[in-house]
């Protein structure tokens, strides 16, 4: 293995300054120029930063999983996605702790390959965040996220053992198929990509509608009422949307319309 040299913590470049190749066009469309910042040349955090600032609105995975002990976990993760539709797969990426172990959501996944995805609503927010501490293996999300002196309720699974949260909108029962190391840490792989194929979806009351068809019809983003992850501490709510038809074949021009 070659070892990675140590970051460069270079200022960013501004198009002005940038060396042009000689047959580069420039864009009389762009109103400012733009800072080019190099990968290569910055820290971690500041990569991470870029990475959670600009890759957003990220949709939150509450993960429920069971230690091979049947201690529960929950946390939720944001480097989350749909990957797949036949089969339903998504995708989950866990950091790796500085101390080069598994965060105990993936050393779980990892030892009995189930996992259940909780949808977050906005009345879930603060249960959310509760459980996103890091935290000893031994102390139970569970109770963190309930009311005082409660733990959170929860309702069994189908075909996998983690447990869903009761009040989510909507949930996920997840079997692992793939765990690809990602990246070079200071003691281990800087995260681990983790596959997963959707073995059952849960969802509430009047989410699901139906065309004359019979088939599924979009679900209204606000009965969801998903919340987002964005840079920083803050989040986005799902309330304000907009509709935008796909061109299609035949349409005529595919260019935006003029103001």
């Amino acid at each position: 293995m070659v070892p990675l040299a140590a970051p460069r913590h270079s200022p960013p470049v501004s198009e002005s300054e940038r060396p042009r190749d000689s047959d580069g066009p420039t864009s009389p469309a762009s109103p400012t120029s733009m800072d080019r910042l190099d990968a290569a040349a910055l820290s971690a955090g500041d990569v991470y930063r870029l990475m959670t600032d600009l890759v957003t609105p990220r949709p939150i995975a509450w993960v429920s999983t069971l230690a091979e002990d049947g201690r529960p976990n929950l946390a939720p993760f944001s480097y989350f996605q749909a990957v797949c539709s036949r089969p339903p797969m998504v995708m989950l990426s866990i950091a790796t702790r500085p101390d080069g172990h598994p965060k105990d959501t993936l050393a779980n996944i990892l030892a009995t390959r189930e996992l259940t995805i909780n949808h977050v609503s906005e009345p879930l927010s603060q249960a959310m965040n509760a459980t996103s501490a890091e935290l000893p293996a031994e102390v139970d999300e569970w109770e963190l996220a309930g009311e005082p002196g409660a733990r959170l309720p929860s309702r069994p699974a189908a075909m996998v053992r983690p447990p869903r949260v009761a009040s989510a909108r909507a949930a996920m029962e997840c079997r692992m198929t793939h765990a690809l190391p990602l990246g070079h840490g200071p003691k281990g792989p800087s995260s681990t990509l983790v596959l997963a194929e959707v073995l059952v979806f849960w969802v509430a009351p009047g989410l699901i509608r139906r065309d004359e068809r019979g088939r599924l019809s979009p679900m209204d983003p606000a009965d969801l009422g998903a919340i987002g992850r964005l840079g920083g501490m803050s989040y986005a709510r799902t309330r304000d949307t907009f509709v935008m038809p796909r061109p299609g074949a035949g349409s005529g021009s595919h260019r935006p319309p003029k103001p």
